[in-house]
């Protein structure tokens, strides 16, 4: 059997592979277009850190915290599953909104030179790049997506700014 998915898994928020109850057709289908995209994009699984926002959200802010299972249950599983989203930038879409909730900040795009740029549509980040969010605040910025292997540049950013 496989580990449980989607948000507040790790937290036993919910059982099977989603928040609320047990797996599903629809989750695990979202789930595998996912594995297969970031995989033929070279992209690493961004679900972990997603999963941390989530149980960080749901300490501080559990209205919030419903409201993302909400999204995730009722917008990105059907729209990813249905194959009406791609399904890395659905996710991508996903974090950001995640993160945009905890924390000011603004998400950049790093590519293989390192040359950052700001991502201006968060409602359509671009898929491939490292992709990094960084806090209003001045905190340690975020690693929302890199690829598996990210160059030598992406990897000094990420080295200098996490």
């Amino acid at each position: 059997m496989s580990a449980p998915e989607g948000p507040g898994a790790e937290e036993g928020v919910g059982a099977g592979t989603g928040p609320g109850g047990g797996g599903g057709g629809d989750t695990d289908a979202a789930v595998e277009r996912l594995e297969e995209a970031r995989r033929e994009r070279g992209l690493a699984d961004p679900r972990p850190t997603f999963r941390k926002l989530l149980k960080r959200l749901a300490s501080e802010d559990r209205d919030a915290y419903r409201e993302a299972v909400r999204h995730f249950e009722e917008e990105l599983v059907p729209s990813v599953a249905g194959g009406e989203a791609d399904p890395v930038a659905a996710w991508l879409t996903y974090g950001l909104r995640l993160v945009s909730v905890l924390s000011d900040g603004e998400a950049r795009a790093v590519d293989e030179s390192g040359r950052a740029d700001p991502v201006d549509d968060t409602s359509a980040p671009p898929v491939g790049p490292l992709l990094l969010w960084l806090p209003s605040s001045g905190d340690r910025a975020l690693v929302l997506a890199r690829p598996e292997e990210p160059s030598d540049p992406q990897r000094a950013t990420v080295e200098l700014l996490t």
